[in-house]
C-alpha cells in the first residue's frame, strides 16, 4: 500500500507526551510520507526531543516557531508544508495504535467521496472514550459522543458525523482546498479551541462527506482526571486563565457569525440564549476584565461577517 498520509503535530511544551508520540507516528505498518511537527515556540525541552528524531527519522521535519502562532495558525503552516493527498492534524498529546494508518488509508481508497474523517478517540487507559464523532448540542456547543464513558457503554458504528474532533482529524487534501476561506484552512482568529468545530460546522455546510470510523484508533491523554460530570468540565472552564476563557467566548461567537444558518437552526435560539447566559455570564463574572477585551475585538467579528459571506457564496457552489 502505498504511502499516501502525512501528519501535522502541533505542539507547545509537550515534553511530557512528544516521545510516545513520535514513537506511535514512526511505527506506523503503513508508513508517514511526513511527519512534521510545529513547534509553538517552546520553552520546554519540546525542540531538543524533536531534533533527536529529526536526526535519526528521515520523514520527521520541524518547523519550530519564534512565536506562539496558536493552533489554529500552527496547523495551517505544517498543512501548507505538507504534500500527501491524506494529512492528519493531531494534538502532540495523542498516540496512533499500530494500524491507524493501514486502516485511514483503505476507508479513502474505499470511498472517493469521503472528505474528512473522524476516528474513534479513547483515552490512555484504552477503556474510556474521549471522542465518538462529534456533533452538537440544543445549544449547538460542540458535543463529543460517548465523552468520558467506558467504551463499551457506547455505540462505535461507522457512521457520517456533523463534525470533527480537532485531537485527531484526517483531510483528503482536495477538502482542505474546497474548506479555505481567505487562504486559510483552519480559522486563525480562534488562536485556540473550537478551531475544529468551525472547520467541521463549514464542511457540513459545503456538502463534504464526514465519517466516525471505529477502525481507526488513537489514544489521547486530555484532561486525564477530570470528573465523568458537566459540572467537573465547567469548573475546569472557570479554572483556566483569563486569557484562555477570552478565547472560549470569543471563538464561540466567531463560529456561530460564520456558519448559523436560521432555516436550519432556528428551534435552537431559545436554548443558546438561555446556555450563553449561564455559561458566558460565569466566566465573565469570574475574569471582569476579558469583557474589556471583548469589547476591543470587533476586528475579529467583522472578518467573520466577511467569511460568512464567502461561506454562503461556495455554499452556493457546491449545490450547483
Amino acid at each position: 500500500m502505498e504511502k499516501n498520509i502525512s501528519v501535522v503535530v502541533i505542539s507547545y511544551n509537550s515534553e511530557r507526551f512528544l516521545k510516545e508520540n513520535l514513537t506511535s507516528l514512526i511505527h506506523q505498518t503503513v508508513k508517514f510520507q511526513e511527519i512534521i511537527v510545529v513547534d509553538n515556540f517552546s520553552s520546554d525541552n519540546s525542540v531538543k526531543i524533536i531534533e533527536t528524531y529529526e536526526k535519526k527519522y528521515p520523514e520527521v521535519r520541524k518547523v519550530a516557531l519564534d512565536y506562539n502562532s496558536g493552533y489554529a495558525r500552527g496547523a495551517n503552516i505544517g498543512i501548507r508544508n505538507s504534500r500527501s493527498e491524506l494529512v492528519l492534524v493531531a494534538n502532540s498529546d495523542t498516540r496512533l495504535d499500530e494500524n491507524f494508518n493501514l486502516n485511514v488509508v483503505r476507508k479513502f481508497k474505499e470511498d472517493p467521496e469521503l472528505s474528512l474523517l473522524s476516528p474513534l478517540i479513547l483515552r490512555f487507559d484504552k477503556r474510556t472514550v474521549d471522542s465518538a464523532g462529534q456533533t452538537y448540542s440544543i445549544a449547538l456547543h460542540p458535543l463529543e459522543i460517548g465523552f468520558n464513558r467506558s467504551v463499551c457503554s457506547v455505540d462505535i458504528k461507522e457512521k457520517p458525523m456533523f463534525s470533527v474532533c480537532g485531537a485527531a482529524t484526517v483531510f483528503r487534501r482536495t477538502a482542505l482546498e474546497k474548506l479555505k476561506l481567505d487562504q486559510d484552512y483552519y480559522d486563525e482568529d480562534f488562536f485556540l479551541f473550537l478551531e475544529d468545530f468551525d472547520i467541521g460546522w463549514r464542511a457540513n455546510l459545503l456538502g463534504l462527506k464526514t465519517l466516525f470510523y471505529p477502525e481507526a484508533v488513537v489514544y489521547h491523554y486530555r484532561s486525564g482526571t477530570l470528573e465523568k460530570n458537566v459540572w467537573a468540565r465547567f469548573s475546569l472552564a472557570l479554572a483556566r486563565p483569563a486569557s484562555i476563557k477570552y478565547h472560549l467566548v470569543k471563538n464561540r461567537y466567531l463560529t456561530l457569525i460564520k456558519n448559523f444558518r436560521f432555516n436550519r437552526f432556528c428551534w435552537t435560539i431559545p436554548f443558546i440564549i438561555l446556555k450563553d447566559i449561564t455559561w458566558v455570564g460565569m466566566l465573565t463574572f469570574s475574569s471582569p476584565k476579558i469583557i474589556i477585551t471583548l469589547m476591543k475585538s470587533g476586528k475579529y467579528f467583522k472578518k467573520a461577517l466577511a467569511k460568512r459571506k464567502i461561506l454562503k457564496s461556495k455554499t452556493k457552489e457546491s449545490k450547483k
